[in-house]
Formats: C-alpha cells, structure tokens, sequence
C-alpha cells in the first residue's frame, strides 16, 4: 500500500490521463452515464487544464501511480449554471479510500479556487459521497429531483 501521495496538476502529468479516465470510467460508466471508456479519457483530457477552468488534479502514489482525481470546472449541471465554480469527476481507487487522499484533493482544488478570487464552490454528488463532502467542511443546500428518477445532491463550501 503507497505511503506517500503527492497531488499534482494532472496537466504536468499527462501520460496518466488515460488512467484518470480508466478510473472514473470503472466507477461511472453505466447509464445513465456515458458507457465509453475513450469517452472518458477524452473527457479527462479536457478537463486537464492547469491555468483556467477546468482544471484536474491527480494523487500519485509513491509508486507514481495515480490512485485518484479531482477538478473543478465553470458548471456540472444544467440545473444550476447559475452558479460556479463546480467540483468535478472526483474519485479515489476503492482500495486508497478512507487513506486522506480524497481530502488531499480538495484541499488543492479549495487553494486554488481561493486564490483563483473564488469565495464559494459547489458540487453535485450522489448519496454515497455527501458524508465524504460533510466531512471536509460542506454544507447541503439542495436535493434535485429529475425526471428520470435521479436525485443529485448538491452541496456548497465557502472557501
């Protein structure tokens, strides 16, 4: 098991964006999401930016493995492009979870959102993930209701 995680711009790093697709793909590639692994990783690559929305941040382990993910881009979801920035595809491999590295992420992203003039940012998440938010200092705001049956929560920090 890696000790040491660095969390840098996936930017900087750009031999590991097909794996950050890979690992976002395992975890949400199934309808009602898109179910193409290069959709992905192309995605990914998008978001990739480093010095204006959006923006990705990889953790590396200690074996230079990217063992999780985060970005922050201008909107997430339709409903609510009255409002941004919006914490995007964040995700720590199954077998790194409850390590920090989630919260190492989200510290990087609230440093640059900060410095970036930002004072509030919001992400949309589903029940597995709002306790995760909760504890690293969010706050609900809303739940979502879709037609389709799917309910987001979204959930804001004043950073």
């Amino acid at each position: 098991m890696p000790t040491n995680i660095s969390i840098k711009f996936l930017a900087d790093y750009p031999h590991l964006i097909s794996t950050v697709g890979e690992i976002r793909w395992k975890e949400w590639g199934h309808p009602p999401e898109p179910e193409s692994l290069d959709w992905w990783v192309k995605v990914t690559e998008r978001q990739s930016g480093r010095d204006h929305l959006p923006v990705t941040w990889v953790a590396i382990d200690d074996q230079n493995q990217a063992v999780g993910a985060v970005g922050l881009a201008e909107f997430d979801i339709e409903e609510r492009h009255d409002r941004t920035p919006w914490v995007i595809g964040m995700i720590v491999v199954d077998d790194n979870r409850n390590r920090g590295i989630g919260a190492q992420l989200l510290a990087a992203l609230e440093q640059f959102a900060s410095q970036a003039g930002y004072s509030q940012i919001w992400v949309a998440t589903g029940e597995p993930a709002v306790g995760f938010y909760q504890k690293c200092g969010w706050m609900l705001t809303e739940i979502i209701q879709r037609p389709h049956g799917e309910t987001p929560k979204i959930l804001s920090k004043s950073i």
